[in-house]
């Protein structure tokens, strides 16, 4: 799968492009049953990834049934996530918007699980006020929606075309959050997909979620990448994962 000339252009101008039906359905059903047994794995303690809990379970132990917000790095501790962050559908379209065919390393997943009624929002941010990779477009993060994303259970939003703002000035707001020390950085787009649909966003693109409050809950897995001429403070080559 590739990524078309109007896609590209989008993405050019916008910072973000929308990929449908980026997982199969059989492959998007046995995603849903793995971060499910990820999440009862954390419940029972047995968890090898880190997984955080919603802020106002803040100070909880997450070896309980306290509602999760986040779990991190499944793709180091599982066959079946490295084979769906490295199947060809997403390698072809990372290597097309991070200029680099042959070398692509994964720097970071991470599973938002925004459950219903409590899902939490995520404020204003790029991604490379967290991971510092240089070149910028050298990097790209893959969203992709586990269940469908709408407005009322806190779908992606974007700055259209913030991207070329240059990398901004963040502020810690929490000790999980930065967000730009600027205000009236532009409008935010409201971004709805549906499962198994992803969105492919440049690292300097400001985006944003807000908060769950439906019935449903909002999974999303973000599979971050970047090519190998890139470099990070925040990553050794060796903690990467090869996955072209």
């Amino acid at each position: 799968m590739s990524l078309s000339h109007e896609q590209l252009a989008f993405f050019e101008a916008n910072g973000y492009v929308v990929v449908r039906d980026l997982l199969p359905p059989d492959v998007l059903s046995r995603v849903r049953d793995a971060i499910t047994a990820a999440e009862a794995e954390v419940q029972t303690g047995k968890a090898k990834h880190q997984a955080l809990p919603e802020p106002d379970a803040a100070g909880a132990d997450v070896a309980t049934k306290t509602p999760l917000r986040k779990l991190n790095a499944l793709v180091p501790h599982s066959e079946f996530f490295h084979s769906v962050a490295a199947n060809l559908s997403i390698m072809d379209i990372v290597a097309q918007l991070t200029d680099n065919p042959t070398s692509i390393m994964l720097y970071s997943d991470q599973v938002f699980l925004k459950p219903a009624f409590c899902g939490s929002a995520k404020p204003l941010h790029q991604d490379n006020s967290y991971f510092r990779v240089t070149p910028h477009d050298h990097g790209v993060t893959c969203w992709i929606a586990i269940d469908e994303a709408t407005e009322e259970n806190g779908c992606m939003r974007y700055i259209p075309g913030s991207h070329k703002l240059g990398l901004l000035p963040h502020r810690q707001i929490s000790a999980a959050h930065l967000t730009p020390e600027a205000s009236d950085l532009g409008r935010e787009v409201a971004v709805p997909i549906p499962a198994g649909a992803a969105i492919f966003h440049h690292l300097l693109a400001l985006h944003s979620s807000q908060a769950n409050r439906s019935d449903k809950p909002r999974r999303a897995w973000a599979l971050h990448y970047a090519n190998r001429d890139s470099e990070s403070p925040m990553r050794s080559w060796d903690e990467m994962i090869r996955m072209r």
